[in-house]
């Protein structure tokens, strides 16, 4: 039997940068920990007591606080003076980070296909103009792409805003046209000797050898839309998130608590409204880990 084990070989630099690493990744736990024992304060003990170290007295009345006052205030030609609480800024959220994860995902991978299948002059041109857009910065859209919007009648509309993210450019085209590049064809051709369509040899063929990477691309998208306040800002400002209603709390006065106070002016409770914003996405992690680090593996190719 031949003797599989590797030494270990020191390296400085490995060394290095493996601490540079851990002290890195201890900095950003330290921070979600410190964030969320200090969601946990009451405004006494965050200010005169211990601002790092751990309450004298969990303030779990922060939960229900948060839960019963968090409300976003609309201010637009839609709507004027409409309240939307936490729930409605979760509704919201999901619906428009599912929704524009899903497109987001689906474009590119379609599209990749589709050039990577038929090798033509203009598949050519497809990726010429994704790495070009890649390439160079593309500023000023803003304004133009709300004049488009109001024009169509699209804008402050779930769907107008699903429609901007329904483009195939960015990284994960040419992520997908790799991955397609090294499906073996006999998968295909397969199919196609059986009489399936092309849509039917995407849908029921390619689709399921990339589902890994179908499901972690979608993932990142997800967890990119849901922490995003600044697009729903612009195009949906009737229908607040939960990143909207997070930077209304951290940048205004929004709302009166019980007794006729602006409680979210204070730390603990701007964190609280934080928490409600990370905890999802990180349950969403955790629970999808393998996943999102996981590699594609495709076999079933007979030599």
């Amino acid at each position: 039997m031949t003797n599989t084990k590797k030494k270990f070989k020191f390296s400085v630099f490995n060394t290095v940068i493996c601490a540079v690493l851990l002290l890195y990744v201890f900095c950003m736990l330290y921070l979600l920990f410190w964030g969320f024992i200090t969601a946990f304060k009451t405004v006494d003990d965050f200010q005169f007591n211990s601002v790092l170290g751990l309450p004298e007295e969990w303030q779990f009345e922060n939960i229900s606080t948060v839960w019963n006052y968090f409300i976003y205030t609309v201010n637009t030609d839609k709507i004027v003076g409409g309240q939307v609480n936490l729930f409605g800024m979760l509704s919201n959220t999901l619906l428009y980070a599912v929704g524009g994860a899903l497109l987001m995902t689906l474009a590119p991978c379609m599209v990749a296909y589709a050039c990577v299948k038929y090798d033509y002059f203009y598949s050519k041109i497809l990726n010429g103009i994704v790495i070009v857009t890649m390439i160079l910065p593309i500023v000023g859209a803003q304004p133009s792409m709300l004049a488009f919007l109001r024009t169509i009648n699209l804008y402050d509309n779930f769907l107008g805003v699903w429609l901007q993210k329904f483009n195939f450019l960015g990284l994960y085209f040419l992520t997908f046209s790799a991955t397609y590049r090294a499906i073996p064809k006999d998968f295909s051709e397969a199919a196609s000797i059986d009489g399936a369509s092309e849509m039917r040899i995407f849908v029921s063929v390619i689709l399921p050898l990339v589902k890994n990477m179908f499901f972690t691309v979608m993932l990142i998208h997800f967890v990119e839309i849901w922490n995003d306040y600044q697009v729903s800002l612009l195009y949906i400002p009737s229908y607040p998130t939960l990143a909207m209603g997070v930077q209304q709390v951290t940048s205004h006065n929004v709302a009166l608590g019980p007794n006729g106070e602006y409680p979210f002016n204070e730390p603990p409770l701007r964190m609280m409204t934080s928490m409600f914003l990370i905890i999802p996405i990180l349950i969403l992690f955790i629970a999808f880990r393998n996943k999102l680090m996981g590699n594609l593996s495709m076999g079933g190719v007979k030599e």
